[in-house]
């Protein structure tokens, strides 16, 4: 058994105390409420759908150019754990009811080649915002409830959350008016 001498004794008494604080703070950090995750948020900020009024289960391959296709209500959709007010680039997309637009796409309309359950797959064409040039994708949508998806994209797979009301940043408004 090795043995500890004082020094390294007190560097591992505060190595754990910094270890605690650390998940304590990501544990904070997590349950913010401005943050996009799979649980639900109560009060007033809560977005609720009825699946009725938007045929949820309804919905059949010859929806497929009808607008919003697919029961997601319109939207900033983040990932797990960003920020709703200032996401990441890499870690949201703007549900429109057309198609999925990112911080590099506009005008994207997601055509619905397949129907598998709750889980879509398509090609989506957007105008690249660069240069105005066309940029289709396959794209695979398996919604788990209206505020919820999987985004499955180029074989990488990420978890999207509707973001509250009125927490989304003013530039979401716009993409959303522009359709």
């Amino acid at each position: 058994m090795p043995v500890v001498n004082a020094t390294e004794a007190k560097h591992m008494g505060n190595y754990a105390r910094l270890v605690t604080l650390f998940i304590a703070f990501f544990a904070v950090a997590c349950a913010s409420e401005e943050t996009g995750s799979a649980t639900p948020i109560d009060g007033p900020e809560t977005v609720s759908v009825d699946p009725d009024k938007t045929g949820f289960a309804e919905r059949t391959p010859a929806d497929s150019t009808a607008e919003n296709a697919l029961a997601l209500e319109p939207g900033l959709y983040v990932a797990e754990g960003s920020d709703c007010r200032n996401p990441a680039n890499a870690g949201y997309r703007v549900w429109t009811g057309r198609g999925l637009e990112g911080s590099a796409t506009d005008d994207c309309t997601f055509e619905v080649v397949s129907v598998d359950g709750e889980t879509y797959t398509g090609r989506q064409s957007c105008a690249n915002t660069s240069d105005g040039n066309p940029s289709p994708v396959e794209i695979t949508i398996e919604i788990l409830e209206p505020s919820s998806f999987i985004l499955t994209e180029a074989d990488e797979t990420v978890h999207l959350t509707l973001c509250p009301e009125g927490v989304a940043p003013a530039w979401v408004a716009e993409k959303l008016v522009d359709e």
